[in-house]
């Protein structure tokens, strides 16, 4: 119910507003996280709301910060190390954590108690 109160209150205030391609929410932030989440932070992920999973967009180089310094229609500071990952994508192996696309059936006696 926190979860709905806050990220609603955030949507509905946001309802007119222009928003820049890369937006993310404010609120509820952390709700779900996946197993190598701290793997992933220890890595120096950039962490993006993904249907309320803590989801990596890009990762920071050593030393340097994973931030949006401003948020803006065109190329921002983080498109670099993006671009590396992508090309690391296309010219050698990679790993992708699709924890936020995982689907659970739950089902039995407690199942509505459970959920």
């Amino acid at each position: 119910v926190e979860y709905r109160t806050q990220r609603t209150g955030e949507a509905l205030g946001n309802t007119y507003k222009v928003h820049y391609p890369n937006h993310m929410p404010k609120t509820c932030r952390g709700a779900k996280q996946s197993p190598f989440h701290e793997r992933l932070r220890d890595a120096n992920a950039y962490f993006r709301d993904v249907s309320g999973w803590e989801s990596p967009a890009w990762y920071a180089p050593t030393g340097k910060e994973p931030i949006v310094e401003t948020e803006s229609f065109g190329r921002e500071n983080w498109f670099p190390y993006w671009e590396a990952e992508h090309l690391a994508c296309r010219e050698s192996v990679v790993l992708f954590d699709m924890s936020f696309m995982s689907k659970f059936l739950v089902q039995g006696r407690n199942a509505g108690k459970f959920l």
